[in-house]
């Protein structure tokens, strides 16, 4: 039973440091958590302003032209135009015009669509495959003169 006492009490040779042996003094440890929270929110203040700061320069960076409300405007613009040509197409020429502004509608939407909610996308692309359909219904009928 001695050596049971004696593995027990900790060796000569081997000393624990004061810092895990004794526990911290109460102004030290009052200390460390006012800084602790003060540098947390310091750090927070610091990323807040920096999403901030990425926000505004990705506004700043939004082209006019990736706007839905361009879009609209600019789609509704030529898709008259090209209305109105496919109701006054008497010449052929009339109808080339048509077909080269409905190809420029048709690109207009295809380079839209990473930005227009799915909804514009899908009346666009009904829009276009009206005029198509209307377009190709002019160039089969024959012309009256």
């Amino acid at each position: 039973m001695e050596a049971a006492g004696e593995a027990a009490a900790p060796a000569e040779g081997l000393r624990t440091p004061a810092a895990f042996a004794a526990p911290l003094q109460p102004e030290v440890a009052a200390a460390a958590a006012v800084v602790l929270p003060e540098r947390l929110q310091r750090r927070e203040a610091e990323r807040q302003q920096g999403v901030e700061r990425q926000r505004q320069k990705k506004e700043a960076q939004v082209v006019k032209e990736e706007q839905s409300e361009f879009f609209v405007a600019a789609f509704a613009r030529e898709r008259e135009a090209v209305e109105a040509l496919l109701a006054a197409a008497a010449a052929a020429e009339q109808l080339e015009e048509a077909a080269a502004r409905l190809q420029g509608l048709q690109k207009l939407l295809t380079e839209s669509v990473r930005f227009l909610a799915p909804y514009e996308v899908r009346q666009g692309q009904e829009a276009v495959a009206r005029l198509q359909g209307a377009l190709a219904a002019r160039r089969h009928t024959p012309s009256v003169l």
